[in-house]
């Protein structure tokens, strides 16, 4: 029973939105920065839905780490 009980507990954090955006398992668990709340009050705050809002939240962290990282907003799309 607790092997079971693992398996779906395992299951459940594997299968959950943590790893949007190409974050690893812990990244997403226990991102607690500045910018996870920047964007996810923008995103939280779009209409339409959850595939959208995760867009707009993934695209936003992009800006974001494209800034801190080379001084502009850029996203470099092929």
């Amino acid at each position: 029973m607790k092997k079971l009980l693992a398996i779906v507990v395992l299951g459940l954090f594997l299968t959950s939105k943590a790893l949007a955006c190409g974050g690893d398992f812990y990244t997403g668990l226990f991102d607690f920065s500045k910018e996870h709340k920047i964007c996810g009050k923008y995103a939280r705050s779009l209409d339409g839905d959850s595939f959208q809002k995760n867009d707009a939240y993934c695209d936003c962290r992009e800006r974001l780490d494209n800034k801190k990282k080379y001084g502009i907003e850029k996203i470099f799309d092929d």
